[in-house]
C-alpha cells in the first residue's frame, strides 16, 4: 500500500526560504520545519501580548497627556464620583476580553448604589476600579475631583487607606485577632491616633454595629452576621468617603442578610455613602439608586432577579417585616406611655427598648416610622434629627 503523499503548505514554502532548508525530507516532515514551526507560533503569540499591552500603556499616556493638558486631575467636581468612558481589557492566552465596555457613572455623598447583575457582567471589575484595587485601560475615574485612573500603585494605596472602605463577601478578618483588633487594623497605617485614641475609635465602631460586648472574641467565635458586622464596622475606621461592598450578604442566609441591610441603611442615613455589586435582589430594596449591567455595560433593560430567594421566601419575609413594624410601633407607645410628661426624647433611647430581633428585621428606617405615626395624627410632635419633640 502506497504511502499518502505529504502536501507542502505556504508555511513549509515560508520556511524553505527563509532557512533554504527542506520541508520534506525523505517523505517525512522535517524536524527542523517542526521546530521552526513551533517558534514561529510562540514569537506570534508574543507579539499579539505585546501589541495589547502597548495598546494598554499608549491609551494611559494619552490620559495622562489629557490631564496634563485640561487640567482634569484637579477638576472640581460637585459629585463624590465620576466614571466617564471607563474601560476595561484583561488578556486570556492571547485573546482579549472586554470587562468593560464605556461605563459612565456618577455617585453623590450619601448615595446608596446597587449594582446588579450575572457572573461575568463586568460588575466586580467596575468596583475594583473605583475602589483603586485595579486601573482601567482607558477611561476616568475621578474621587472628588482627582482623576485615580493613572495613579502609580503607591499613591492608589494611600487612596485606597485614606478615602475607601471595603467590605467583602467574605469578611476578610484575620483569625487569630479579636474583633477589635481586626477593626483596629487600618487604624495602625494611618498614624493619626494615639494607641488609646485608636482603642476609643474601634470601641465606637463596634458599638455602632452593637458588637462591644463581642470585642474580644476572634472570627471562630463569631457567627457569620457578626462577622460581617465586624468587617463593616473595620470599613469605616479611617472615616471614608466611600464604601463599596463585593456581595455584602452573598454568605449569609436571607434573614442574616436583612439585618447587615437594615445596618448599611442606618449608617447611609448617618450619612455613608455605599456602591454595592450584588446577584441579592434585596439589597436594590435599601439601595436609592439601582443599576443592571450586562456585557460591560450599564442597563436598565431586563429584571434580574434575586438568586437567594424564591418568591415565597421574598413573600414571608416581607410579611414577617410588616409585621415587626406593627410590634415595633407598639413598643413606641408603650415607652412614651412609662416616660410621660417628657417633651424631648432622644430617639436613641426610644431605640434601646425594642429588641434588636424586631429593630434590625423593619421594612423601614426607624425614623420613619415615627414620620408616620406624626403624619397619621398618632404621636402630637414632631422629629428633629435624633430627637422627638411632644406637644
Amino acid at each position: 500500500m502506497p504511502d499518502t503523499q505529504i502536501i507542502k503548505t505556504p508555511e513549509m514554502e515560508r520556511y524553505e526560504e527563509e532557512t533554504g532548508n527542506l520541508a520534506i525530507w525523505k517523505g517525512k516532515v522535517s524536524n527542523n520545519f517542526k521546530n521552526w514551526q513551533e517558534k514561529k507560533k510562540k514569537e506570534e503569540i508574543k507579539k499579539k501580548k505585546s501589541e495589547i499591552l502597548s495598546l494598554s500603556r499608549e491609551e494611559r499616556d494619552r490620559v495622562k497627556l489629557e490631564d496634563r493638558h485640561q487640567k482634569d486631575v484637579d477638576k472640581d467636581y460637585k459629585h463624590l464620583i465620576v466614571v466617564e468612558n471607563l474601560h476595561k481589557t484583561y488578556l486570556l492566552g492571547t485573546t482579549a476580553v472586554a470587562a468593560l465596555r464605556g461605563v459612565d457613572l456618577t455617585i453623590d455623598k450619601g448615595d446608596f448604589i446597587d449594582i446588579m447583575g450575572p457572573s461575568g457582567s463586568g460588575k466586580t471589575t467596575l468596583l475594583n476600579l473605583i475602589g483603586g484595587l485595579d486601573t482601567p485601560t482607558r477611561g476616568k475615574i475621578f474621587l472628588e475631583g482627582k482623576n485615580i485612573a493613572t495613579l502609580k500603585d503607591n499613591d492608589l494605596a494611600d487612596i485606597r487607606r485614606e478615602n475607601i472602605g471595603f467590605v467583602f463577601q467574605f469578611y476578610n478578618l484575620l483569625p487569630q485577632m479579636t474583633a477589635l483588633e481586626n477593626v483596629l487594623v487600618p487604624l495602625h497605617f494611618s498614624g493619626k491616633l494615639s494607641r488609646r485614641g485608636k482603642r476609643k475609635r474601634g470601641l465606637d465602631l463596634l458599638r455602632l454595629v452593637e458588637l462591644e460586648d463581642r470585642s474580644h472574641h476572634t472570627p471562630s467565635e463569631l457567627s457569620g452576621g457578626e462577622q460581617q458586622r465586624v468587617a463593616i464596622a473595620r470599613a469605616f475606621a479611617n472615616d471614608p468617603s466611600l464604601c463599596v461592598l463585593d456581595e455584602p450578604t452573598g454568605d449569609l442566609d436571607s434573614k442574616t442578610g436583612v439585618m447587615i441591610l437594615n445596618l448599611l441603611r442606618d449608617l447611609n442615613r448617618r450619612g455613608a455613602t455605599f456602591i454595592a455589586v450584588s446577584h441579592d435582589a434585596t439589597v436594590s430594596e435599601f439601595a436609592n439608586r439601582v443599576f443592571h449591567m450586562r456585557d460591560g455595560k450599564l442597563t436598565t433593560e431586563g429584571k434580574i432577579g434575586g438568586l437567594k430567594e424564591t418568591q415565597q421566601m421574598e413573600l414571608n419575609r416581607k410579611l414577617e417585616a410588616e409585621m415587626n413594624k406593627e410590634k415595633c410601633k407598639s413598643m413606641i407607645f408603650r415607652y412614651l406611655f412609662s416616660n410621660q410628661g417628657k417633651t424631648s426624647i432622644n430617639v436613641g433611647d426610644i431605640k434601646n427598648s425594642i429588641p434588636n430581633p424586631i429593630l434590625l428585621n423593619l421594612p423601614e428606617h426607624f425614623n420613619d416610622i415615627l414620620h408616620e405615626l406624626i403624619k397619621e395624627n398618632n404621636l402630637n410632635g414632631n422629629l428633629d434629627g435624633n430627637v422627638l419633640n411632644l406637644y
